[in-house]
């Protein structure tokens, strides 16, 4: 029995880690303003959240038959734990109780709980660091393959089983970038947004970076190279500009650690080699979407500096606890209560977003879970993208899939280095 179960749950984790981007889901509760759907209000349960569930069931019914690994026991004693779950589930009551929309802040601190179980489970499971990041790459290689579909395509069909939502580049509110008289569409792969697709493809690169170099067949290496070319075609076609500088950072802190291996220059050349020919043939494009003076981009900039004084007061409203998990939307709606669904989102910084919804106390409570669970690794460098981006967007916090993609970057940062060996998977 024992053995069927870690079949069954290594199974679920690795096919969790392949196919978690698809937004499949059930909205079980739907918020509208006016007559526009309101995403931040409603309330979802999503295909991905179920196989998690499913996953975290069967590794707890495993380690009651079977125990921890002991190198998982040495590097989290028990009073630690202890220490850590008393206190955590004790300000997650506390943060329950004061937030605005209870249902809200319910569903986060539960995406929050499969989030740290998730990071849990990557640091116990005796799959290997590789064999883990393996199968979330070939996740994002998937992606990008859609990826380069959608933006040829120029039109995205909608899926209901699939969580895609149809995406016109004629119709108003798709994202878009305008030449001339073109409206070009920009990538979503299966994300709500490109933004969203660029972030998650800029990790998967950077992971890609740091698998070639590890593995030690040749062949593999060229399979494993062509797959990034593709990833890289994928990121690209997001023209997400904050996750192309995040995976840009992410390279250099590779670059500034393995500056003698002659493997990474190698790809660094390809990958080089391989954007400098999207640049020429899309460069209209590009230079469109670099361009402040452009009306998008204009809009883009005013919106981002009014959300600077949004921060500001929904800050306001509770210095101490902050608004509540979820919560900023909510909060903000009541503020300006004559904003459209358009313009009520999260601020697109995760950091300020954090800071707004979980206040003071919760930026206190992260402290002295990472410095005692010793969780975080931030020389790891997909995490290093995941939070140069987060500088631009709130996807990474503020949605089931991206808070549970951080928490999975979160527990590889780690995995090699506390469970495995001593040595750093980079």
């Amino acid at each position: 029995m024992k053995i069927k179960i870690s079949h069954v749950k290594f199974f679920l984790l690795l096919l969790l880690l392949f196919i978690f981007p698809w937004q499949t889901r059930l909205i079980y509760q739907t918020a509208y303003i006016g007559n526009n759907f309101w995403e931040y209000d409603s309330l979802s349960l999503y295909g991905t959240e179920i196989l998690l569930g499913m996953t975290i069931l069967l590794f707890l019914i495993d380690k009651l038959h079977g125990g921890f690994r002991e190198q998982f026991i040495k590097y989290f004693n028990k009073k630690r734990l202890a220490k850590i779950l008393i206190i955590f589930l004790g300000i997650l009551s506390l943060y329950l109780l004061a937030s605005t929309n209870h249902a809200i802040a319910w569903q986060y601190l539960n995406w929050v709980v499969y989030g740290i179980c998730l990071i849990f489970i990557i640091l116990e499971s005796q799959l290997s660091f590789k064999k883990l990041s393996l199968y979330v790459w070939g996740g994002g290689l998937v992606q990008a393959i859609l990826s380069i579909w959608q933006f040829f395509n120029q039109y995205i069909p909608a899926n209901k089983w699939l969580g895609m939502a149809v995406q016109d580049p004629h119709q108003l509110g798709v994202a878009v970038v305008e030449f001339g008289s073109e409206r070009w569409l920009r990538a979503y792969g299966a994300f709500g947004w490109p933004n969203s697709l660029g972030i998650y493809l800029a990790v998967i690169f950077v992971l890609g970076v740091i698998l070639i170099r590890q593995e030690k067949d040749d062949k593999y290496k060229i399979w494993l190279l062509i797959g990034q070319t593709i990833v890289l075609f994928g990121l690209f076609f997001s023209l997400a500009r904050g996750s192309w500088l995040a995976a840009v950072v992410g390279l250099f802190v590779l670059g500034f650690k393995k500056y003698k291996e002659k493997i990474f220059w190698q790809q660094i050349g390809v990958y080089i080699f391989t954007f400098l020919i999207l640049l020429i043939i899309f460069k209209p494009l590009v230079f469109s979407r670099l361009d402040w003076n452009n009306r998008l981009e204009k809009m883009s900039l005013s919106q981002r500096i009014s959300q600077w004084s949004e921060f500001q007061q929904v800050f306001a409203k509770n210095y101490l606890v902050g608004v509540g998990p979820g919560n900023y939307t909510i909060v903000l709606h009541g503020i300006y209560p004559k904003h459209s669904v358009g313009n009520l989102k999260p601020v697109h910084n995760i950091f300020l977003l954090f800071i707004a919804e979980w206040g003071i106390l919760g930026v206190f409570l992260l402290l002295f879970l990472f410095y005692n669970g010793k969780i975080l690794n931030l020389s790891f460098a997909p995490l290093s993208v995941l939070l140069v981006a987060g500088l631009f967007d709130h996807w990474s916090v503020s949605t089931f899939t991206g808070l549970i993609f951080f928490c999975l970057v979160i527990g590889l940062s780690t995995k090699y280095i506390a469970i495995d060996t001593k040595v750093s998977p980079e």
